[in-house]
């Protein structure tokens, strides 16, 4: 089986709350102060939720192999949850990108057209397997981080102080709305689960992997929302998508614009995060059988959610985004180290 290491796992697990931060658009909420705490406290409960995982990921356990106890039909049913779960992610993500790109780049090309593109690029990539993914997701991130780090330097918005407003309680209600919509995206605690089996076996490589994305995401995504409060402030609200935004402001005297750069930092990452998604989708179908059909079905569920229009950030979405979350990241790992404590009580006893 191939291994990547924890830095490896990690930057897959970043890129893939990267390309969620990408799509994301704040037309339905307003940003504001309350984030930045918010953040913080949605940041410590994920570090408690991954708990049951990395423990027995650096405990040598493949976790699905163990619920299953040897039935090859229990095991084939939870492989195909996972899949399932992550053909659901692969379209809402595709789905966003072709809506983006309709959006900005209406008559250079066709969202059907983007979906067929994205999907394949995807599929070839999953094709090469888990080491190639996580080669190209070093060079992918620090493209990233090149970025970002430009994008704050060379910005020729003025920072206004004055939109750091005061948390009062009149802020709860979108503190709450914010929490569920930040832990709603946490689907690398499933990704670790099924990723772990992959990693190279170094001591706490698991933890390591998810310390180090806790603690980026948490410093990115705070320096990020403060730059859109800053720069942007309630203006934010009425233009879709805040990171974009911020390149617009950005511009140097070879780069007039970084909304462009930053559409091909995007298409780069939705390609490899994709990839990835299908990876680990057609693991649990095994096989090229597997492969083509995770590819099918991206592609047919991509085009049938774009032309309904499904929202994928909706109430509906939240809920099936966050029952995964728990379900594969949290209670069935939860489940199989209770098994193990209980199976070791029970030996002492004896």
């Amino acid at each position: 089986m191939a291994k990547i290491s924890s830095g490896q796992m990690f930057i897959l697990l970043i890129l893939a709350r990267i390309m969620h931060t990408m799509v994301f658009h704040s037309a339905d909420f307003s940003v504001g102060t309350y984030m930045l705490p918010t953040l913080l406290v949605t940041t410590l409960i994920e570090a408690a939720l991954s708990l049951p995982a990395l423990i027995l990921i650096d405990g040598g356990s493949d976790i699905i192999s163990k619920l299953s106890h040897g039935s090859k039909k229990v095991y084939m049913l939870l492989r195909l949850l996972y899949s399932l779960y992550f053909l659901y992610i692969a379209t809402g993500t595709i789905k966003y990108i072709a809506e983006f790109m309709h959006t900005q780049f209406r008559r250079v090309i066709s969202p059907i057209a983007v979906i067929v593109i994205l999907a394949v690029a995807a599929a070839y990539c999953a094709h090469l397997g888990i080491e190639a993914l996580a080669r190209a997701g070093t060079v992918v991130f620090w493209i990233f981080i090149a970025l970002f780090i430009s994008m704050a330097l060379v910005s020729e918005g003025s920072f206004n102080t004055s939109n750091l407003t005061h948390i009062t309680g009149n802020d709860f209600p979108a503190m709450v709305d914010y929490a569920v919509r930040d832990l709603s995206s946490g689907w690398w605690l499933p990704m670790l689960v099924v990723l772990g089996t992959h990693l190279n076996g170094k001591k706490y490589g698991a933890k390591k992997a998810a310390a180090g994305y806790l603690l980026f995401k948490l410093v990115m995504l705070e320096v990020l929302a403060v730059l859109i409060i800053l720069v942007l402030g309630k203006f934010s609200d009425i233009l879709g998508y805040p990171l974009l935004a911020l390149g617009a402001y950005a511009r140097t005297i070879f780069v007039q614009s970084f909304d462009a750069v930053n559409m091909f930092v995007w298409c780069m990452n939705a390609v490899l995060v994709c990839g990835v998604y299908l990876f680990i989708s057609s693991e649990g179908m095994k096989g090229k059988k597997g492969e083509f059909a995770s590819l099918a079905i991206t592609l047919a569920a991509g085009i049938i959610a774009y032309n309904l229009d499904l929202d994928f950030n909706g109430e509906v979405a939240l809920i099936i985004k966050t029952a995964g979350i728990i379900l594969l990241g949290v209670v069935l790992p939860l489940i199989l180290m209770i098994e193990r404590e209980v199976k070791k009580c029970v030996s002492s006893l004896q």
